[in-house]
């Protein structure tokens, strides 16, 4: 790749270690768990329920907990932008 060009963005952004895989398992699981303000605007995961899903996965809790950080701001972003399309 030269100097200045970008990947494109499903192979910048792709999935690249068993954690990051197994986070977003536990991830995609928690979509029924969404956390909404009174104006139905997305506002996180419920991370106790997603916690309890590594837990009961076997993957490793601290390595979840911070891509579940990650993972979740980039899902509140990408909901509430969608809303304001």
């Amino acid at each position: 790749m030269k100097s200045g060009e970008r990947l494109c963005p499903y192979r910048e952004y792709a999935l690249q270690t068993p954690e990051e895989h197994q986070t977003w398992d536990v991830l995609v699981t928690c979509l029924g768990q969404l956390r909404l303000a009174p104006s139905g605007q997305v506002i996180g995961i419920d991370l106790g329920v997603a916690m309890k899903i590594a837990e009961a996965r076997g993957c490793d809790p601290g390595v979840v907990s911070e891509l579940l950080q990650a993972a979740e701001a980039g899902l509140v972003e990408a909901f509430n932008d969608k809303d304001t399309d």
